[in-house]
């Protein structure tokens, strides 16, 4: 019986310990998600494509995009902190040039992360994507071809009822290569008649 009470004792003291540095960890996870989340934000504007303009609210979309600038400076912050989402990770690691390839369609050029959901069924067109000046196309995709979702997708309401678990439903997205942007002033990002101002972060 002893024996008994003394492991359970022990493994009541080991769960506690083991619970106490799950919370920790994901405290410490927390904030530096919030520091990624902070340089993102910074980096990040949005478009809904079609919508109409009442007072400053976006009504009736056909489709939302999101672009990302994932410039070369956030380099440094991922080596001393991985908890970032993959995309991001996925994004700054084309700035290595592992493959001749990418290397090449990499030099002298910024990666931007698209993420956009149809909000109506809609044709989604790279060409349709002008970035500071610079029309997008296909050849501009670093994204693998056989994760490339391009012209007409579905509402997302639509996807959700394809998934049992909503939580697991992202929106699509895409890395592409633009010539470098400036470290300063604005940019314009556009989709077809759609822009947005964007103020570029220093």
């Amino acid at each position: 019986m002893n024996h008994k009470k003394n492991f359970s004792v022990v493994l009541l003291v080991v769960s506690v310990l083991f619970l106490t540095f799950v919370n920790v960890k994901d405290a410490d996870a927390e904030r530096m998600t919030d520091a990624w989340r902070n340089l993102l934000e910074k980096r990040s504007s949005s478009i809904f494509t079609e919508s109409i303009d009442l007072g400053g609210l976006r009504v009736g979309g056909r489709g939302k995009i999101t672009f990302t600038w994932l410039d070369r400076s956030l380099l440094k912050v991922l080596e001393k902190d991985m908890d970032v989402d993959e995309s991001v990770v996925t994004g700054l690691d084309y700035y290595y040039g592992y493959k001749p390839e990418i290397a090449k369609l990499i030099k002298n050029r910024d990666v931007f992360l698209l993420s956009y959901q149809a909000i109506k069924r809609w044709d989604f067109k790279i060409e349709a994507i002008v970035i500071n000046g610079y029309r997008l196309t296909t050849d501009d995709i670093l994204t693998h071809p056989s994760f490339r979702v391009l012209g007409e997708i579905p509402p997302f309401k639509e996807r959700e009822k394809m998934v049992e678990d909503e939580g697991e439903l992202d929106d699509f997205q895409l890395h592409v290569a633009v010539p470098s942007i400036p470290k300063r002033g604005k940019a314009i990002l556009s989709y077809e008649d759609d822009s947005v101002e964007w103020e570029i972060p220093k």
